[in-house]
């Protein structure tokens, strides 16, 4: 049994072995067939002997003929850090120290979590170094380890393969999908304005900080308008304000049960993380301090409050390999640790499931404590499945009531949360892959309307 394992292990590119190609194994089938049709007739037993003898010296020599394992130095290279849904590129070195050419196939001992297709068979010149990639494509966050190596030698005459195991130990972080972050800081207006077909414009009011004199456009407001450099430039100028830097913004993020139910990409943890990345990165840009909390039934991560594009590595490094709880949300906790880290006023920004919370009635009392000092808002993702309900028609009376069922749900859900924004607590819902540019957009009209 335990030979048999063995043997099975090396055929699935484990550990090592030599063992005979599709190629050996064709010839041996036609010398079986060669042997039975000879057998109906007389032959010589010498010849087959002769014959066998020859076959079985050209095995022999060619296994001599593979490579060993000190004569090829192997590495890999990749980046220690990658994005969850991005494409990123390995790299194999191998440096041939024979004067032999070969013939290689790999597989690499990546995770499960990595979709990828190995590269066939790639030639490997002698005394030379070989450089081998492929791409991968990680589809969870956290931290792995690729350890293994495997690599398959073909032999001259391509009879046999030997495998070669090569430990090189490689840790990998997948971080969030940094995409909606590096779109705001291309171009934080252009994010900002372009929602869908839907384009919105900036609030501008009275307050914030002077930022620049430029040229007047259409639509600006004429009270802006800086006569004096005007006059001077004879060119219509006026005055550009930017909201007031150096406010307190906290992110709560849930990790309970609810934040695992399944979107087209991921969770709505995995989504609510990248939004929650996306507002960090703008609050960081625009010279507000930041902290970080994310909860289940227990505190699990939590970042104090910080400055500055560099804090966001932090925030990375920090919150990057949580998971989903099968436990639920401890929200009590989760606001009081807020609020006992968090003494300035802030934006308190909880990513959680709307529907869950909004039917506790007893959050209403710590959050009634809570506005008295800190602004707070709620976000969540559409319950796509519900609205889907509520769009469709229906061709019988099954669908009919089904649809009837989702209305009746969708209206006393908005009723409830009209009632907890009478209360001054706002609760908003965005489709899943909006997620990120709706919470930006709210941060920033917050600021302009100096609510913050």
């Amino acid at each position: 049994m335990k030979r048999f394992k063995s043997l099975w292990d090396r055929l699935l590119f484990r550990d090592k072995g030599i063992i005979p190609t599709k190629k050996l194994l064709l010839l041996y089938s036609l010398f079986i067939l060669a042997i039975l049709v000879l057998s109906v007739w007389q032959f010589s037993w010498l010849f087959l002997a002769l014959t066998t003898i020859l076959a079985i010296s050209l095995l022999t020599i060619d296994i001599f003929l593979l490579p060993k394992k000190e004569e090829m130095i192997v590495e890999r290279m990749l980046e220690s850090e990658m994005e969850r849904y991005q494409k990123e590129t390995v790299s194999i070195s191998i440096q041939n120290l024979t004067s032999d050419n070969y013939m290689v196939r790999l597989k690499d001992g990546i995770p499960e979590t990595f979709q990828t297709i190995f590269p066939s068979s790639q030639p490997v010149a002698s005394e030379h170094k070989t450089m081998i990639t492929y791409d991968v494509f990680p589809q969870r966050r956290g931290k792995f380890l690729i350890d293994s190596l495997y690599l398959r030698f073909k032999s001259k005459l391509g009879l046999w393969e030997r495998q070669i195991t090569y430990n090189l130990p490689t840790e990998v972080k997948v971080i969030p999908n940094l995409s909606e972050a590096k779109r705001y800081l291309a171009s934080a207006q252009n994010y900002l304005l372009h929602e869908g077909i839907k384009i919105r414009k900036m609030r501008s009011g009275g307050v914030g900080e002077f930022s620049k004199v430029r040229s007047y456009v259409v639509g600006d407001d004429p009270r802006k308008i800086n006569w004096r450099q005007s006059a001077k430039l004879q060119e219509m100028m006026t005055n550009e304000y930017e909201p007031e830097h150096g406010k307190y913004v906290t992110i709560l993020i849930d990790c309970g049960r609810m934040m695992g139910v399944e979107l087209k990409e991921g969770n709505r943890l995995e989504k609510t993380i990248e939004a929650a990345i996306t507002l960090a990165t703008a609050a960081l840009h625009n010279g507000d301090h930041i902290a970080v909390i994310a909860f289940s039934k227990e505190i699990k991560a939590v970042v104090p409050a910080g400055r500055g594009l560099e804090h966001l590595d932090i925030i990375l490094q920090t919150i990057y390999a949580i998971q989903v709880d099968a436990q639920e949300s401890n929200y009590a906790l989760a606001l009081q640790h807020a609020q006992s880290i968090q003494h300035k006023r802030s934006m308190m920004l909880l990513f959680s499931d709307v529907q869950t919370f909004v039917n506790e009635d007893h959050h209403l009392f710590y959050l009634k404590k809570l506005r008295k000092k800190h602004l707070f808002v709620m976000m969540g993702i559409e319950d796509q499945l519900l609205h889907q309900k509520i769009k469709m028609k229906p061709s019988n009376a099954i669908l009919a009531m089904e649809k009837s069922v989702a209305q009746k749900q969708y209206l006393h859900q908005k009723q409830v949360m009209k009632k907890w924004e009478k209360h001054g607590l706002p609760m908003l819902e965005a489709p899943a892959d909006r997620l990120a540019v709706t919470t930006v957009s709210h941060y920033i009209e917050t600021l302009n309307r100096g609510m913050l």
